[in-house]
């Protein structure tokens, strides 16, 4: 191999990649809140918050969803990296956010400088792929709807993700990425426990930064591997870094929250649910093209193989969906800046290999991308400065004014928010939501099912809706009228309420309606008979609910009351008439546990999916309420301790035995 030329100019060619991204999003760094309050970032902040305050008790999080545990909300790296930053700096959440994924962003293109540099050994080529990634929109011009989206193809498609849509964690895991294949090119030259560990952890955090990274490196691999057809002990070495990745990183993928992930994903963001019918055929035609492309290539050096099945793998999974809306898989089209990454490393690679033997031509080459760059630098700092990055006062916003009336005014039971305010709430308050953010790892899928047709059910349809907040132990909602300054204005009907409901407080443009008694806790006790007993078919199907909603409603029933001690425990005191039980409006996990003076009592699951109690005996009751995890959870917490002291140790033993004289 030859060895890399010009070791002064290499760091300062990726010096200035780095720096012209910075010129480009330099505002991103000094802001605060961004004007685009429809962006799902304020859930990504809300995220951040809450593992900032509650640091040492990440173990259930009930603020969305019915609640779940903190492990199936999203892959955490991204928030723990901005409670770090914003603890560390002094910075608020918001501001710490905004801090982190403007270096995230930057150093992206120079993660794929760094990964050419490693593939091709020429820092020219490097610098081409990093300017490339950094400043070409290539969906823009391949995708229609994303150049209309864009506005103009040569505005960087990649920050309007991070910036106006709020793909912090995506981004994040887009400079992750191409480190992570680096690793392992290096652990598959060396061998060594060092680099397989090192291979692992790139690994583990891209996974943990986001879903999209980890099946994107996942292509990434296949694609290292088709090029290089690697031996029986490269197999070995590969299995060694996958399985090691996935131990360490099993806390937050156990099979369950995969299982969680798959079932969510068919109706995220559109319907996917037929994509896993189609994913076999996908595979077949995407197999037979691999093994023709193989064929094809394979003449030409294994760094050219590499970049071509990349493109070709996820150019498989972006283009029928954006030309023919096909799609194998959930969300194809969010791999369409996966897909940018592998153009850019393609036109790079390939211009390198074309240009290899011609030095004056490739010195020529480079000399004018660096001019015609010139164009969609200017443009991107143009976009930024102008239209993306622009700051707000958070305080004039709704869903600022909503969030401090609700920590100012509410008792802190269980309540629904519209659309942005839903969103940002967590980033303001600890008030749980029956909607919130992300719904990938939602446990109770009728939290999902009552959301919708709340919120897209038919007109005329609150007594529908009333039920299902009920149910579920909403005690308020708000809605957003046509007036609003709520981003989405999600409700069909935003009337639907005015006759059932009591307003709690109304303006011209939003009102908060009270849902059932004040100051109900989530702990109520019901008859037995009354439990739901039958899961409804689908929003509109709420005669499964009509009895236990009546005994919620029924003044004569006992009241229980629930106490939290913190995030993952509380203390329930009940007075239990004969044939009655304690139905527990959270959602049920096998991690739950009850004690009642030191008898064991088995947590129940309703057709709804939440919790209920029956002691078996009539009187005062008091029962403790602990989340510690189920058997899965807990062999996966020793998993990743296991195999992170297994790599630790491997790794010290191969370095002092390396420094052993006569080795």
């Amino acid at each position: 191999m030859k060895r890399i030329q010009a070791p002064v100019t290499t760091p300062l060619l990726a010096a200035v990649i780095f720096a012209l991204n910075i010129y480009v999003c330099w505002g991103l760094f000094g802001i605060e809140y961004l004007r685009h309050m429809g962006s799902i970032e304020g859930s990504f902040i809300g995220l951040a918050r809450y593992a900032g305050q509650h640091w040492g008790d990440l173990r259930w999080f009930p603020l969305w969803h019915l609640g779940m545990p903190y492990a199936n909300v999203y892959p955490p790296l991204l928030s723990w990296e901005v409670a770090g930053f914003a603890r560390l700096s002094g910075f608020s959440i918001a501001h710490a956010f905004h801090w982190v994924t403007a270096i995230t962003y930057c150093l992206g293109p120079v993660a794929v400088f760094a990964l050419t540099l490693r593939l091709t050994k020429s820092p020219r080529t490097a610098f081409a792929a990093g300017a490339i990634d950094s400043f070409v929109s290539w969906s823009a011009w391949l995708i229609p709807a994303v150049r209309i989206d864009l506005g103009s193809p040569l505005d960087p498609r990649r920050l309007q993700a991070l910036v106006f849509y709020g793909e912090g964690p995506h981004v994040a895991s887009m400079t992750v990425l191409p480190l992570a294949l680096l690793c392992w090119d290096f652990a598959m030259k060396r061998r060594s426990p060092p680099a397989i560990a090192l291979a692992a952890i790139a690994t583990a955090a891209t996974v943990l930064t986001s879903w999209l990274g980890g099946f994107a490196l996942a292509m990434m691999i296949a694609a290292y591997a088709l090029a290089r057809l690697p031996a029986l002990r490269d197999l070995w070495v590969m299995a060694a870094i996958a399985v090691s990745a996935y131990f360490l990183a099993m806390p937050f993928v156990t099979p369950s929250i995969i299982a969680a992930t798959q079932l969510n994903s068919k109706t995220l963001g559109g319907d996917f649910t037929a994509s896993y019918l189609t994913l076999p055929k996908w595979a077949v035609c995407v197999a037979i093209g691999l093994v023709g492309l193989k064929f094809a290539i394979r003449k030409l050096d294994s760094v050219v193989q590499f970049a071509i099945a990349f493109a070709f793998l996820l150019a498989a999974i972006v283009f029928p969906f954006a030309w023919f809306n096909i799609s194998a898989v959930p969300q194809p089209i969010r791999y369409h800046l996966e897909l940018e990454m592998a153009l850019s490393l393609l036109a790079a690679i390939g211009g390198n290999a074309l240009l290899r033997n011609r030095p004056r031509a490739a010195t020529i080459a480079l000399a004018a991308l660096c001019v015609a760059l010139i164009v969609p630098v200017k443009a991107s700092r143009r976009y930024a400065r102008n239209d993306l990055i622009r700051p707000i006062d958070i305080q004039s916003t709704t869903e600022w004014k909503t969030a401090q009336w609700v920590n100012r005014e509410w008792s802190g039971e269980r309540i629904m928010m519209p659309g942005s305010t839903g969103f940002w709430l967590t980033a303001f308050s600890d008030v749980p939501l029956l909607n919130g953010g992300p719904e990938q790892g939602v446990i109770d899928q009728m939290a999902r099912v009552a959301d919708y047709i709340i919120f897209f059910g038919p007109p005329r349809s609150g007594d529908v809706s009333a039920l299902w907040l009920k149910a579920l132990g909403v005690q308020a909602v708000g809605v957003s009228l046509p007036g609003s300054g709520e981003f989405y204005k999600p409700f069909v009907d935003p009337h639907q309420f005015d006759a059932l409901l009591q307003p709690i407080i109304r303006t011209s443009t939003d009102v908060i309606f009270r849902v059932g008694a004040p100051h109900t806790s989530l702990a109520r006790v019901v008859p037995a008979a009354a439990l739901v007993s039958r899961t409804p078919k689908h929003g509109l199907d709420v005669d499964p609910l009509r009895a236990y909603v009546a005994a919620l409603d029924d003044p004569s029933m006992p009241r229980a009351a629930l106490r939290w001690n913190n995030l993952h425990s509380a203390h329930i005191t009940a007075d239990l008439g004969a044939g009655q039980v304690i139905s527990v409006q959270q959602a049920w996990h096998p991690g739950w546990h009850a004690d009642s003076g030191g008898t064991m009592l088995p947590v129940r699951r309703d057709q709804i999916g939440q919790m209920y109690l029956d002691p078996g005996r009539t009187g005062q009751i008091d029962i403790d309420l602990v989340f510690d995890g189920d058997t899965e959870m807990k062999f996966a917490r020793a998993a990743s301790i296991g195999c992170a002291l297994i790599l630790a140790a491997a790794s010290l033993g191969s370095l002092f035995a390396a420094k052993k004289p006569g080795r």
